[in-house]
């Protein structure tokens, strides 16, 4: 019995431990203020992160700041601002740090503030639709499954 409290509560604190700031063990940041909920297509170089999806949910009740933050955070890890779209409650932001680019859509659930939702893509080479909202590197039109970014009014 008093080993499996012990196992609980161990698990209980690596969960209430502090948020990882870095994707992976990576030069790509987090993005700030939410929590990472999915992370798929890993892709490692040479030791570097090339590819990965991550999808995060959360709490975004001053949107400015939610973007002047995560714009703050890749440039203190040498990522470059190439271009910003926004849309409503709805932004794009890409940066690039050759020969890989990153693409951080975050979406304000204006409702459920407490809901709001971001996707964070890196890759390599050229992103197919970079800048255009709603175009994935890949091609894919529209969010990922599993992301609902509020509707447009």
């Amino acid at each position: 019995m008093w080993r499996g409290a012990s196992i609980l509560s161990c698990a209980l604190l690596a969960a209430c431990g502090p948020k990882q700031t870095m994707v992976l063990d990576s030069d790509v940041p987090n993005v700030l203020g939410l929590d990472a909920v999915l992370t798929r297509d890993i892709e490692r170089r040479d030791g570097e992160l090339v590819g990965v999806e991550v999808l995060y949910r959360g709490e975004i009740t001053d949107f400015r700041a939610e973007v002047a933050a995560t714009t703050a955070a890749f440039g203190e890890h040498g990522w470059s601002f190439t271009s910003h779209q926004a849309r409503g409650r709805t932004t794009l932001l890409n940066y690039s740090k050759p020969p890989r680019w990153a693409q951080v859509q975050l979406a304000q659930n204006e409702i459920d503030p407490m809901m709001s939702s971001g996707l964070l893509r890196v890759g390599t080479g050229t992103p197919e639709g970079a800048g255009s909202p709603g175009i994935s590197p890949d091609g894919m039109i529209g969010p990922p499954e599993g992301f609902a970014p509020p509707p447009i009014r």
